[in-house]
């Protein structure tokens, strides 16, 4: 399909059916001989979705080996810290631990398939400020022994900083995939406390006017900021 078809639509289909049967074949082999599941099967079928992403330049299925990846890197990190390794999810640190390695890996590993350093940087962008956004809400599944209103004031500071860190980098390198990534968790943080604050004791229709007003305003910024950084540039 992809020597035939230079667009890869069909190629990409077909490799996700391919993904699809290796998974299923790999759980059944275990079945079949009563192997005591483990994360490792994340790490063989990420393998698998990433060899065939950098043999035929498939941007889909490399997505799907980097969810795998992810998988696996945060079930590890869990069991690390001595929970089962179907229980990652309860502490969402190990997520962000996973997302934090993908975005590092853009830099990496990817010889001629410059094309696919976006994939990394964004996904793992992705779950990286996900996870922060879980915990600023969810303090208690985090592995830090502080009081659980500390920690959820921390990650909610270290989200709006992680996230207009994004932009700036965003369009300082001229990513507007990135510069959309960081402005969505920015303003997805900024209502969030906007509705702690004020949806108790505000009329709603106030409340939406005001978020409405500063969805404008933030526009507004970026878009100022985008033309300085292109000055500056130039």
């Amino acid at each position: 399909a992809a020597r035939r078809e230079k667009t890869l639509y069909f190629a990409s289909l077909i490799s996700f059916v391919a993904f699809a049967a290796f998974v299923l074949d790999l759980s059944m082999l275990g079945k079949i001989f009563t192997i005591t599941p483990t994360q490792n099967a994340f790490l063989a079928w990420g393998v698998f979705a990433l060899i065939i992403a950098y043999t035929y330049r498939l941007k889909l299925i490399l997505t799907a080996g980097l969810a795998c990846l992810i998988g696996y890197l945060s079930a590890t990190v869990g069991t690390w810290g001595g929970c089962y390794w179907l229980s990652f999810g309860n502490r969402p640190e190990n997520i962000l631990f996973a997302g934090t390695v993908i975005v590092a890996a853009a830099a990496f590993f990817h010889g001629d398939r410059r094309e696919f350093r976006p994939i990394y940087r964004n996904f793992g962008l992705l779950v990286l400020l996900s996870s922060v956004l879980a915990l600023s809400h969810w303090g208690r599944g985090s592995y830090l022994s502080l009081p659980v209103e500390t920690v959820e004031y921390g990650y909610q500071v270290a989200g709006f900083i992680l996230s207009a860190l994004v932009i700036w980098a965003g369009i300082r390198r001229q990513w507007p995939g990135t510069v959309n990534l960081g402005s969505t968790f920015f303003v997805i943080f900024l209502y969030t406390k906007f509705f702690d604050w004020w949806w108790d004791w505000m009329p709603k229709y106030l409340f939406f006017l005001v978020l409405g007003l500063m969805a404008v305003g933030l526009l507004l910024a970026l878009r100022r900021l985008r033309n300085a950084l292109k000055g500056g540039a130039a």
